[in-house]
Parts: structure tokens; C-alpha cells; sequence
């Protein structure tokens, strides 16, 4: 996994490679451990980037993320509040879904493994629009 013509850029093809060897991984190792369903399973490194990305968000240390700090650290990285409070409000089912770290991993892994484009997962990022 990685650059096999060492030119200092990555490709489309080789971007793609990429997450198609780690979903292979994902499924081996699963279908190995026994443990969830292929879809299901992320690697070690990715689960604690993860936890790492949510306790990014989770400003206050309270186990839990609100709009409030999802939207402020979105706008670290150029995304609009209107559209971090607007994601925000989706994935959190309107503030109904509490969440806390078992439920952003879920997000997470819709994320990184889902091809429902339609998935909650897609929205941590505070992007709405995927036509570009």
C-alpha cells in the first residue's frame, strides 16, 4: 500500500488502490478474528485515529459532542457553521442521537466503508455538497 513509482505525487489509480487493498485487509482480518461482520471491522491504526479525531471535536472533555464544538472545529478547517451545524443536525438525528464515542465510531465507519451514499457517516466532515 503506498507509491510504487516513487514521483513524490499520488495518483487517482493509486489512491484507489489504496482503499481497495484496506478494504481487503479490513475483510481477511475479520473474516480471520471471527469477530464482526467484514463491513464492520476497521484496522487498530484507524480506530485510534478515530478516537483521536473525536476527542478533537469533544472540546469540553465530556464524552459527548455538541454542535456548539463540532461546529467550531469545522471552522478550523474552512467549513461554513451553516453547513457544520446543518451536518451536525443530520448525523445527530436533530439532536437526537447522543454523540458519544461508540456512536461517532459508527459514524466513522460508515465513513470509511459504506458505498451507501445516502449514510450518516458521510457528514462528519461538515461537507453537504458531493458533486464536486
Amino acid at each position: 500500500m503506498g507509491k510504487e513509482n516513487n514521483d513524490g505525487k499520488i495518483s487517482i489509480d493509486e489512491w484507489l488502490q489504496m482503499w481497495q487493498n484496506f478494504n481487503e485487509q479490513c475483510i481477511k482480518q475479520s473474516k480471520k478474528d471471527n469477530e464482526e461482520p467484514p463491513e464492520r471491522k476497521l484496522p487498530e491504526w484507524l480506530e485510534q485515529y478515530i478516537e483521536y479525531k473525536f476527542n478533537l471535536y469533544d472540546r469540553t472533555g465530556d464524552g459527548k459532542v455538541d454542535a456548539e464544538e463540532f461546529e467550531y472545529v469545522l471552522s478550523d478547517f474552512g467549513v461554513p457553521p451553516k453547513d457544520a451545524r446543518c451536518a451536525f443536525l443530520m448525523f445527530s438525528c436533530n439532536n437526537t442521537k447522543k454523540v458519544d464515542l461508540d456512536y461517532f465510531k459508527e459514524l466513522c465507519i460508515d465513513y470509511y466503508r459504506s458505498d451507501d451514499i445516502s449514510a450518516l457517516g458521510n457528514f462528519i466532515t461538515g461537507k453537504l455538497d458531493f458533486n464536486d
